[in-house]
């Protein structure tokens, strides 16, 4: 672990008493540390089951932190009771896999990785915090399964839900996601969003009418990409417009592509956005900033499309690809949802705005929130896959913050 690192978490240490969090289907810990960087609370429990991730917390964080690499289904309360070691669990955090309703995925009614919502909700109700948030993919909100979980839990917990947009609080990434927040009823205090912070009236490039748009209610859920699932009982809760005031100019315009990378190229570095100052941590030279290595077949035809384009049929052999696919990023445009194959073009709008190549693990990570001074290791396929799977850390402080502030006198007491 850095000196940073280890100075940043002796002075949060504490600052909320001895309340803490733990992070189930934790990966690299980006929900937790949000919590701990922007809720002060101390980090008592991990868990995952992937190893890459877990080491990938250790090297950035130390091994302080209790982090099992288990099944969730093995976990129990009083496993991470006793991993707080006397301190107490203030919030359960989770993001349980969304492969088996994701719609990047064959959506799989069977897919065994579905029963792990209700394993995150077993636990609210054996270790009974005074909060939790579950993030997960935008179908969950409208599934039957979420509701039954909340209806179970409604004795004891106030909740609210719906559908937010990263690049609402901040991220240059249109992520779309489901949040659950939950606070005990003892507290007396009702959950609700974090109010937007990011919308402005700056012109934004939008994908689908590939031209600029001024962000304004009409516009809005198409600059963020914002889509129900198909066969939704409720397209309402799908659109950010409810979430947003009626007049976007009076918060921070959107961060774009080009805010939050553009400065990793040589003859750009120096030129940090306000986005990028900030993550950039200082670090000279970031980690993790190498090109994949692409045939100079594929950068040919990639060389044809234009910025913030789909590809033209000479680009992709005139083979027919959903819209996104082999599509380019444009540097005044939002990225769209980094997925754990940022690498392949073929799986997404993941190619830089102006280079023949996709993203690289940093750029990616950038998008992502995470800070430079956060090191990604071992294989690049699966550096790729941690910085995929990652909740964005900097959402996570947005949502930290918010919690923080809505139970501050139940936190103080």
């Amino acid at each position: 672990m850095s000196k940073s690192a280890a100075s940043s978490q002796a002075r949060l240490a504490g600052r909320r008493g001895n309340w803490a969090v733990a992070e189930v289907f934790a990966g690299v810990g980006s929900v937790a540390q949000g919590f701990a960087r922007a809720g002060s609370f101390d980090v008592a429990y991990l868990n995952d089951i992937d190893e890459y991730a877990r080491r990938t917390y250790r090297f950035n964080y130390g091994n302080n932190v209790r982090y099992d690499l288990c099944d969730v289904r093995d976990i129990s309360g009083d496993l991470i009771r006793d991993a707080a070691d006397g301190r107490r669990i203030a919030g359960l955090l989770g993001c349980p896999p969304c492969q088996g309703w994701s719609a990047a995925g064959p959506r799989a009614t069977g897919d065994p990785r579905n029963l792990l919502l209700g394993e995150f909700f077993r636990l609210v109700s054996d270790i009974r915090p005074l909060f939790f948030v579950m993030e997960n993919v935008p179908s969950v909100a409208d599934r039957v399964e979420l509701a039954a979980a909340l209806e179970a839990l409604a004795p004891d917990y106030r909740t609210w839900h719906g559908v937010l947009n990263a690049a609402s609080y901040g991220l240059p990434q249109s992520r779309q996601r489901t949040i659950v927040i939950g606070y005990h009823i003892d507290t007396g205090v009702q959950p609700s969003p974090p109010p937007p912070t990011h919308g402005g009236d700056r012109r934004l490039w939008d994908y689908r009418a590939e031209r600029f748009v001024k962000p304004e209610a009409a516009s809005l859920d198409a600059l963020l990409g914002s889509a129900p699932r198909i066969g939704a009982r409720d397209h309402k809760q799908y659109s950010m417009r409810a979430h947003y005031p009626t007049d976007l100019a009076g918060l921070k315009n959107f961060v774009t592509v080009g805010e939050a990378i553009g400065d990793l190229e040589p003859e750009f570095r120096g030129r940090c956005s306000p986005y990028a100052k900030a993550l950039a941590k200082g670090v000279a030279a970031p980690t993790n900033h190498h090109p994949w290595r692409h045939g100079s077949d594929f950068v040919a035809r990639m060389a044809l499309v234009r910025e913030g384009r789909r590809p033209p049929a000479e680009a992709t052999n005139n083979r027919r690809y959903y819209s996104q696919a082999y599509a380019r990023l444009h540097r005044r445009g939002l990225a769209r949802t980094i997925t754990t194959n940022f690498h392949n073009p073929g799986c997404g709008r993941f190619l830089h705005y102006r280079l023949h190549r996709s993203l690289t693990v940093r750029e990616a990570a950038r998008l992502q929130g995470f800070g430079d001074d956060v090191v990604f290791i071992d294989h690049p396929s699966w550096q790729e896959r941690v910085v995929g799977n990652a909740f964005p850390p900097l959402w996570a402080e947005v949502i930290a913050r918010h919690v923080s502030n809505q139970l501050d006198a139940v936190l103080a007491d």
